[in-house]
């Protein structure tokens, strides 16, 4: 089991933002507070970052979405394994499922 480190704001039984590195490229997983739904949603909104200044990362996080290089999809929550602590690292098992998920809907497009 490979596992990754992450960087994360906001805890609600686990991150509800946090950032993580895989094959050199930097992910953000974000699963917002819903208001609809007055909970956290039960999917993290994946993108792929381009590289951030330590200015970018001070403060909220809300607005890291939106330099977003690239939405990858959702994953459910329940589908992210953290490490015991859950505020250390992810199983990276998650980013070759989100990848293949990619490759089979944009198969030209991937480096």
């Amino acid at each position: 089991m490979d596992w990754a480190p992450i960087r994360y704001r906001d805890f609600y039984d686990l991150p509800c933002i946090f950032i993580t590195s895989y094959e050199g490229k930097d992910y953000l997983f974000d699963c917002p507070f819903d208001d609809e739904l007055d909970d956290y949603p039960k999917s993290y909104r994946v993108y792929q970052l381009p590289a951030l200044s330590k200015e970018d990362l001070q403060g909220s996080w809300e607005r890291l979405p939106g330099l977003a290089a690239a939405f990858l999809g959702e994953v459910p929550v329940a589908e992210v394994q953290f490490d015991h602590t859950k505020r250390e690292r992810i199983n990276t098992a998650i980013f070759r499922e989100l990848l293949a998920q990619q490759e089979m809907v944009m198969p030209c497009c991937r480096e």
